[in-house]
């Protein structure tokens, strides 16, 4: 997700905490120059200025000021904090800033590098290090599609941070909590650099790695436009490319093609105002997915319209600051942007969205301290009747009484009107906990074909074909559920005693590697 701040030019007649304001400042136009090339992200260029800056005006406050919002832009963060230090003032937006380096500080202080060719990862040393082979994978198979379709691979090594948990991960951006939980926001590309939340603070993981990859493309976008790209394209672009590394086009989850058919059905759709200053700060999450629905299907229909270059064409144009977007962009297209947003009404209106019988939309679940799985899960069911026959079905299968068990989780599946993917796992681990393996294999492909990144129903189909020896295709849903969640140890267990039986030495020893991490 990309933030989009207009970030203030910093002029305020700083002094070096050292000094009186009497001694010699930075001139205003050459400080300004410099803010202009960070909020660029032309880092390389703001720092020759502000070295060049501080040999001339060494007692200058601004000087020093552009000077640490460099090196916080270069990721060194300690540099950047120690520089604040000499920085005078009371200023608003100076204390903010300062706030910020801080506590990235603070926090980066628990951070590990590992470097891949093209990234440098950033982690808390620990099981998060189960990750670094699959986001290795993910990106650097990002940098080179999307590079080649964007005319862009960036020379310097880019920087991912992987954050412990969703409070570290508000302190060190412009997200609350609230909006955090709110939204589902779990990662952002802002200040040169892109953030995650480790998988390992949800319930069940998540679709992390094309998480990523929308990140570089924003990365990518803001590098090659000089930060002059509109945010609601930004989001736009990166939802229709975040999951072509892995050579997929498809780009709507079923949940997104849901909550769109229903918007436009019932015209209420999220207007290009409404979306600044940022997605997450949306009031809703079915309203943060309807607005990635609208502006990733814009995108598609601009591609269709003037093809895939087209992208990369407006970038460079961009960046030499010569025109604003919007003209450009109608200018282009011969038509103005209400025209246009008619034009991409229509066609949306002619696609073939999925739609969810009783569709509800599933929040993101971070762990709770103390909770267990089920009483997770039973925050998801709304409905009370429905929560109140699970809980008597989870009940009776904890005595073992399964048949019992299966006749409530069939009337808690009955009672919703929604097809709700944790009835539905729960109900089918029940029909293969009785020896019914084809009941819950018709069961559980029902689910996944609405909620296909829904890990725990990877997991049971996987089940389903151990127990009817099928290994094969219990491989692959236990590698897709790997994927979506690394820190589930029955899965890594599973994995490695099924690529014993399959005569795979090589991908075993790997799986015993990456189990050792979580043990």
């Amino acid at each position: 997700m990309m933030f989009r701040t207009i970030f203030a030019i910093f002029l305020f007649s700083l002094v070096a905490s050292t000094v009186s304001a009497q001694q010699l400042r930075a001139t205003p136009d050459a400080v300004f120059k410099g803010h202009e090339l960070v909020g660029d992200w032309a880092i390389e260029e703001a720092d020759e200025l502000a070295e060049a800056l501080i040999k001339k005006y060494p007692s200058s406050g601004d000087a020093y000021f552009l000077k640490a919002r460099v090196e916080f832009f270069k990721g060194n963060y300690e540099v950047a904090a120690d520089i604040m230090k000499q920085v005078g003032g009371q200023h608003e937006n100076v204390e903010e800033f300062r706030t910020l380096v801080n506590a990235t500080h603070k926090i980066s202080k628990r951070f590990v590098t590992r470097k891949s060719e093209r990234f440098e990862f950033r982690y808390v040393d620990g099981p998060d290090a189960v990750l670094l082979p699959f986001a290795e994978e993910a990106l650097e198979a990002s940098y080179k599609i999307l590079g080649d379709l964007l005319g862009f691979h960036p020379k310097e090594k880019i920087i991912v941070e992987i954050y412990p948990g969703q409070e570290p991960f508000s302190q060190v951006s412009p997200l609350t909590l609230k909006d955090i939980e709110t939204s589902g926001t779990v990662a952002l590309c802002k200040y040169n650099r892109i953030m995650i939340i480790s998988p390992r603070y949800l319930a069940r993981g998540y679709n992390w790695l094309d998480t990523l990859s929308h990140e570089y493309v924003h990365y990518v976008l803001t590098r090659k436009s000089r930060n002059h790209f509109p945010l609601w394209l930004h989001e736009g672009a990166a939802k229709y490319l975040e999951s072509r590394w892995r050579g997929e086009k498809k780009y709507l989850n079923p949940i997104m093609e849901t909550i769109l058919a229903s918007g436009l059905e019932n015209n209420y759709l999220i207007s290009l105002d409404q979306m600044m200053p940022s997605l997450a700060k949306l009031k809703s999450a079915e309203d943060v997915q309807l607005a990635y629905a609208q502006v990733s299907t814009m995108m598609e229909h601009i591609f269709e319209l003037k093809g895939e270059a087209f992208l990369s064409r407006m970038l460079e144009q961009l960046a030499t600051g010569k025109e604003e977007f919007t003209p450009m962009l109608e200018r282009e297209l011969g038509l103005s942007l209400a025209q246009f947003q008619e034009a991409w009404e229509v066609h949306a209106r002619k696609m073939k969205l999925k739609n969810i019988p009783g569709h509800k939309t599933l929040l993101l679940q971070f762990k709770k301290d103390g909770e267990s799985e089920d009483e997770t899960s039973y925050r998801q069911i709304q409905e009370k009747r429905t929560r109140d026959l699970t809980f008597l079905a989870d009940v009776l299968k904890s005595r073992n009484y399964m048949e019992a068990a299966v006749v409530e989780y069939e009337k808690a599946v009955k009672e919703t009107e929604s097809l709700n993917p944790i009835l539905y796992n729960k109900l089918a681990a029940a029909y293969l906990s009785s020896g019914d393996p084809e009941k819950a294999e018709l069961l559980l492909q029902k689910s996944l074909e609405f909620y296909p990144m829904f890990s725990t129903t990877l997991v049971n189909l996987a089940n389903v074909y151990l127990q009817t020896n099928d290994r094969p295709k219990a491989q692959s849903y236990l590698e897709q559920a790997l994927r979506i969640n690394p820190f589930n140890p029955y899965v890594h267990l599973q994995l490695i005693q099924t690529y014993q039986s399959l005569g795979l030495p090589d991908k075993k020893r790997l799986q015993e590697t990456l189990y050792s991490y979580i043990e």
